[in-house]
């Protein structure tokens, strides 16, 4: 039974003993190897992010909402591998010498970046639903609407990465403490699980409502003019592409959502033995979106290419030719129709 009492005063040993979570004593082979390549992947995480940033900022091409989103999405990832690195220099041995309070900013710092990239991936189906049942290539959002939105996106990240430290954990109820994050409360992590796997349901009916959409009018204007077909197909490429996103990073965080709610309902699961995977899975994730960018989007990697060849900005601005994989390449054509037609996109 809970006896009402508080632990705040107890080492992180004393919380990991009672849930059964192996805690190391000292470094082996095998955890100076895992400490390596994750410090190197956050590496690239944090360089990678820093580049699509970089790239949306000084190619004037992507100075739209959904680039903006983008980039903001970059940013989470950015502090994913902030938060990454943080936890490379305070796992495996080094847990034992972390307070309760340094135990919960390592554990926020990660659910805070989480947060922020579901909100972010979630404000662009957002704003592709809106766009594409106006029959836009981009939303007429301003850019103080854009700051706005992002600002919220911050602020309720940071709000549900520092709830388990103002209170909502079981320190001063320990029998409700989790295994996998032996300083969780149960009813938190189940929380935190079904509100982000929800979340992911709802940008899938999104999407799969706006290809329903797409393919309907598709099929109506099959016979119209090659130049709303290509207005078409830019839609459909940039479109895809953040599909492609959001697919890669329910793929990887999925399995690790589901694995915290098998720790709460489920006690004779042995859960821990797959919690190191599905972490680095979640990791390799925010490593995943400047791939995608460079693949999907031909205009993306050239500017990626003059930005790290330190060429001129004119020459990031310039036209690319003979994409057939890229949203963004012909945006000035589509844009500068747009102001004959409105509705000329799908």
């Amino acid at each position: 039974m809970d006896d009402g009492q508080c632990y705040y005063n107890e080492t992180i040993a004393f919380f990991y003993n009672r849930s059964h979570k192996y805690l190391a004593t000292e470094w082996n082979a095998v955890s100076k190897l895992v400490m390596g390549l994750g410090i190197t992947v956050c590496i690239f995480i944090m360089l990678a992010n820093l580049l699509v940033m970089v790239a949306i900022y000084v190619n004037r091409r992507f100075h739209f909402p959904i680039y903006y989103l983008m980039a903001n999405l970059a940013a989470a990832d950015f502090f994913a591998g902030l938060a990454y690195f943080y936890l490379m220099f305070n796992t495996g041995p080094n847990t034992r010498r972390l307070t309760v309070s340094t135990w919960l900013l390592r554990q926020g710092l990660i659910d805070t970046s989480l947060t922020a990239s579901v909100a972010n991936l979630l404000a662009i189906a957002i704003e592709r639903h809106i766009t594409v049942f106006r029959m836009q290539l981009h939303t007429r959002m301003s850019n103080r609407r854009v700051v706005v939105v992002i600002v919220i996106i911050w602020t309720m990240s940071i709000i549900m990465g520092a709830i388990p430290s103002v209170g909502w954990n079981c320190i001063c109820a320990i029998d409700t403490c989790s295994n996998m994050a032996p300083l969780y409360s149960n009813s938190y992590l189940g929380f935190w699980a079904i509100f982000n796997l929800v979340t992911f349901v709802v940008m899938v009916v999104l999407y799969a409502h706006i290809f329903m959409y797409v393919r309907q009018r598709t099929m109506r204007m099959s016979r119209h003019s090659s130049g709303q077909r290509r207005n078409r197909d830019t839609m459909m490429s940039l479109l895809k592409t953040v599909v492609i996103v959001l697919g890669a990073f329910i793929v990887c965080w999925t399995p690790g959502l589901v694995l915290l709610l098998l720790d709460v309902v489920c006690t004779n699961c042995n859960i821990l033995t797959y919690e190191k995977f599905f972490l680095l899975l979640a990791e390799f994730n925010s490593a995943m979106n400047p791939i995608i960018y460079s693949y999907r989007d031909k205009e993306m990697s050239v500017t990626f290419k003059q930005i790290l060849c330190c060429q001129r900005q004119e020459n990031v601005n310039g036209t690319v030719e003979g994409s057939d994989r890229s949203a963004s390449s012909i945006n000035h054509t589509v844009l500068s129709g747009a102001h004959h037609n409105d509705h000329s996109v799908v």
